[in-house]
């Protein structure tokens, strides 16, 4: 599990998006056009521009509908499938703990898409994009985008020993107010995630799967598949490598020959 991590207590969020706009924000990343499909849900899903969004999902209970609010986005699990699966190793867990991708080795073949239990990863311009867990303002001592940015206190961020009680904390207090379902979602999944949840009811209302698990017969047979995507790549590296040497020795060759003249 990442050594820091994003608590996110969905009793306390009011869906005004503020997390969303924030991510877009401090990635620069471009607004989508979008059309009104019936749900105040949107964007509908993540895209190699957006990031993280926040889910409108919508239960009737008799005459009423109740709405479920949560922030999603990469989870940066331990067990994380995509990490596994990269034919070209683009995809690595960082010092934090943090799966990153690596945009410059990364061939946007979709493999870490396709095994990703969150559905998280999308394609664009032949690169494969998601949550960084804003890498760069949490080395520099900052909090992610999403929780600076979440009013009401939804999204707070810090040590994961911390996040737990504090998460552990809630639930406790839920249930003693009713709340019968309310659960702690994170700790355990897929080894622990970066992304801790205060769930008042079961993680199924909050469009995420209660037992996530990893599609190991799709990550062999992804494996298969892109065996000679992952060889070509090997002697890519290695022909690059090669003509670097060439270049070298023909500059020192020349040299040589300057100085005996």
């Amino acid at each position: 599990m990442a050594n820091k991590v994003r608590l996110i207590d969905v009793t306390k969020c009011m869906g005004c998006k503020g997390c969303q706009v924030a991510c877009k924000q401090w990635n620069q990343l471009p607004a989508t056009q979008t059309t009104f499909t019936g749900s105040y849900e949107n964007p509908a899903d993540f895209a190699p521009e957006t990031w993280g969004r926040v889910k409108f999902n919508e239960y009737e209970q008799g005459s009423e509908v109740k709405w479920y609010f949560n922030f999603s986005s990469c989870m940066h699990c331990t067990e994380a499938a995509c990490v596994e699966i990269c034919p070209v190793k683009a995809i690595s867990k960082t010092a934090l703990g943090t799966v990153k991708i690596d945009q410059g080795v990364c061939i946007g073949c979709g493999a870490c898409a396709s095994v990703c239990p969150f559905k998280v990863p999308k394609v664009g311009n032949g690169k494969a994009w998601k949550c960084t867990s804003c890498i760069d303002r949490v080395t520099n001592g900052m909090a992610t985008a999403c929780a600076t940015a979440c009013a009401p206190g939804a999204i707070t961020f810090g040590d994961v020993g911390d996040k737990i009680a504090e998460a552990e904390a809630r639930v406790s207090e839920l249930k003693s107010k009713g709340y019968a379902n309310a659960q702690v979602y994170g700790v355990e999944e897929l080894g622990g995630l970066g992304v801790i949840y205060v769930l008042a009811d079961s993680p199924d209302k909050y469009g995420m799967p209660v037992n996530p698990q990893v599609a190991y017969a799709n990550v062999y047979l992804w494996k298969v598949a892109l065996g000679p995507v992952k060889t070509l790549a090997t002697i890519g590296l290695a022909a690059g490598a090669l003509s670097g040497w060439f270049k070298l020795r023909k500059d020192e060759v020349s040299k040589e020959n300057g100085e005996r003249v």
